[in-house]
């Protein structure tokens, strides 16, 4: 999950300024045309969710997230061809 907000003005005779954003599939609109002066403000979030039956019936039994990312969890078996093709 992707939360975006922007605020823009511009000081001048031209301002004008558009934004979107649609997460999770990323489709993101942008429209900007200032002169003189610019002065804008941006927030944007990101949420990591874990899916621990998936993590479950991938590994074989109960893991946490960050020891798979910490590589305390060994790779199971079904990993070995993605392991081999990102190299060393």
């Amino acid at each position: 999950m992707t939360i975006g907000v922007d605020i823009s003005a511009a000081a001048g005779p031209v301002g004008r300024t558009a934004a979107g954003a649609v997460m999770p599939t990323a489709a993101v609109y942008t429209y900007s045309r200032s002169k003189g002066l610019f002065v804008g403000v941006s927030l944007e979030g990101a949420v990591i969710g874990t899916q621990r039956q998936s993590n479950f019936n991938y590994y074989g039994g109960p893991v946490r997230a960050d020891s798979i990312l910490n590589g305390v969890t060994k790779a199971p078996p079904g990993a070995a061809p993605l392991r081999r093709a990102l190299g060393p």
